[in-house]
Parts: structure tokens; C-alpha cells; sequence
């Protein structure tokens, strides 16, 4: 059995090398979307990875719309999705794909994924309701850790290795995008990814849509992946906006019954978040206050100007 695997980049020059020298060790044949790099990103790739098919994009076209790009020179039965800041082992690569090729109720196989101190970080979820939406945007320091502990337990979320669970296969809603085993057939067969992400909540939309399809979506325990994070961007100003517009979008689509809601706790959301910044400002963290204060009010808009989000550009 063969595979191919599918980067996106997007100026992601500081992580690329790692990534694709992990992807080389696999010998899967592999295709490279880059997004309107600035950088080194594409003269990086074609050294690393030379055999590898890339396709240049004049503009940013998001996640999604670039991955589709790519699915049309697939011909395998199986493809690996990994982001431009994620090192997967060969080890870990072939337990994804030797797993999903033996079984044909699963859709998407995922790994576990570790961050730069090696430690487990949180990327099987489920499905995300209006409750846990209120706890995951208003968590951070206003929700006690032990609260947040308690839900994450409930949630059935692990940060530790059960001990002799090597290999054995966790039924999930939805897996992190940064790193995935798909059926070709799965992906081709509903159009590709949902290119009305921009970027955000495709992977949750993907896991959504394989569960529908009747197939099952699954991490394997103790198959590792390095996930380091924060690839193309860091500026909130430029993520939070397309971070709320797919959070939004996708409560439309697949929560509609709740969408009022939805919108209502996030324009709350962005409320806190302009008075928490305005408070940075007065504390002397100007630049980072302002960024920051930039990033809610968009948020703020995308509540207000739209009852679509799809139809409100993120800058």
C-alpha cells in the first residue's frame, strides 16, 4: 500500500524543513500548496523535498480550498493531511495508515499529538455544544482549573498515557487537522474539505461529515506526533477574526436551532476581550493591548453585520 501526503504552507519557512525531512523518511509521495508565501517557504521545499509536486497560489486561499487543490492529483487510497508545524514520525505515519487501510468502518485516523517538552496535548474533542462553547471562550483565567479539569474529564480529554493502551483505537467526534489519516474516497466523495473556512473548524466539519457518512473517526493511543503550533500567523488581530467567522459558520450550518445563541456569546466574548485589552493598554502592554483590541472588535463585527458569517470578510 502506498499514500500520499498533502502540506499546505502559508510563510511557514521557520517549520517546513523538519516537517517535510520527517515526511521524506516515509517514502509517500507528496504534494506542497503554498499559500502566497513571502519568505523562503517554497525555495525550502524545493530543496528538502525535490521530488515533491508543489503548487504555488498568487493569493491566500485558506486551509481548505488548497487542500482540494491537491486532491485532485491524488490517486491514492488513503492521504495524510499535516500542517506545515507537524513532525510525524515514520512510525506513527504508517500505524495511521496501515490502520485505516484494515479497517474499512473508519473514516479518519488520528495520532496523539505532543508539544515541544513531549508533553500530550489535547486533540481528540467532541462535539462542540453551546455549553462548551460559553466554557471554552470565557475559560481562561474565569473558570477555576479544577472546574476545567472536571469538563475536560467528563469530555472524556486525556493529557496522560494510560498505561498498556499502545495501539488501541479511541472513538472521537472530531480530531485536530494537524495531522490526519482520510479515505481519498471519504474526501472526494463529499467534494473535498468545506472551502468556506478560511481557515479553523474545517477539520471538525471533515470529522462532522465522516460520521455522517457512516464511518467511524479515531485516535490510536501511542502513536505519536510533535506539534509545535502557530505555523502561519500569531497575530491575533489576523487569527481570532477567522477563528470566530468558521466558529460561527459552522454553528449555522450544523446547530442551527442554537445559532442565536451562539452569536450572542460570542459578541459577549468580544466585549470581555476590548475591556481585557483596554486594560492591557492602561497597564503599559500598549502594542500587544492594541493588537488585541483590534482582533475583538472585528469579532465584535462579525456578530453584528451578518446573520451569515460566510458572507463577512475576514482582513
Amino acid at each position: 500500500m502506498s499514500a500520499s501526503a498533502i502540506v499546505v504552507t502559508h510563510n511557514s519557512a521557520p517549520e517546513i524543513e523538519t516537517c517535510l525531512s520527517a515526511l521524506a523518511r516515509t517514502g509517500i509521495s507528496l504534494c506542497v500548496v503554498d499559500n502566497a508565501s513571502t519568505d523562503e517557504t517554497v525555495n525550502i521545499v524545493r530543496r528538502v523535498a525535490p521530488d515533491a509536486v508543489i503548487v504555488g497560489n498568487y493569493v491566500n486561499l485558506g486551509f481548505a480550498a488548497a487542500v482540494n487543490q491537491a486532491l485532485l492529483c491524488v490517486e491514492h487510497s488513503e492521504v495524510l493531511l499535516v500542517n506545515p508545524d507537524c513532525v510525524l514520525p515514520e512510525s506513527t505515519a504508517w500505524a495511521m495508515l496501515d490502520t485505516l487501510s484494515a479497517d474499512p468502518t473508519l473514516g479518519i485516523v488520528g495520532p496523539q499529538l505532543v508539544n515541544a517538552r513531549g508533553r500530550l496535548v489535547v486533540s481528540a474533542h467532541p462535539f462542540e455544544t453551546v455549553s462548551r462553547l460559553i466554557v471554552s471562550r470565557f475559560g481562561g483565567s474565569l473558570v477555576p482549573l479544577s472546574v476545567k479539569r472536571k469538563i475536560a474529564r467528563l469530555n472524556g480529554l486525556r493529557k496522560s498515557r494510560p498505561p498498556d493502551s499502545d495501539g488501541v483505537l479511541i472513538d472521537v467526534d472530531w480530531l485536530s487537522g494537524a495531522c490526519l489519516a482520510v479515505r481519498t474516497n471519504l474526501l472526494k466523495g463529499i467534494g473535498g474539505l468545506d472551502d468556506g473556512y478560511f481557515m479553523y473548524y474545517e477539520d471538525v466539519e471533515l470529522c462532522w461529515q465522516a460520521r455522517e457518512a457512516g464511518l467511524r473517526v479515531a485516535q490510536i493511543s501511542g502513536a505519536e506526533a510533535l506539534h509545535l503550533g502557530g505555523a502561519s500567523s500569531r497575530d491575533p488581530a489576523h487569527l481570532w477574526p477567522h477563528l470566530y467567522r468558521s466558529l460561527l459558520r459552522y454553528h449555522r450550518l450544523r446547530n442551527p436551532q442554537s445559532y442565536s445563541i451562539v452569536r450572542a456569546v460570542v459578541f459577549a466574548r468580544a466585549v470581555l476581550g476590548l475591556v481585557l485589552a483596554g486594560l492591557r493598554v492602561v497597564r503599559g502592554q500598549v502594542p500587544e493591548g492594541r493588537r488585541r483590541a483590534q482582533a475583538w472588535w472585528r469579532v465584535a463585527g462579525l456578530t453584528l453585520r451578518s446573520a451569515d458569517p460566510q458572507s463577512v470578510e475576514c482582513e
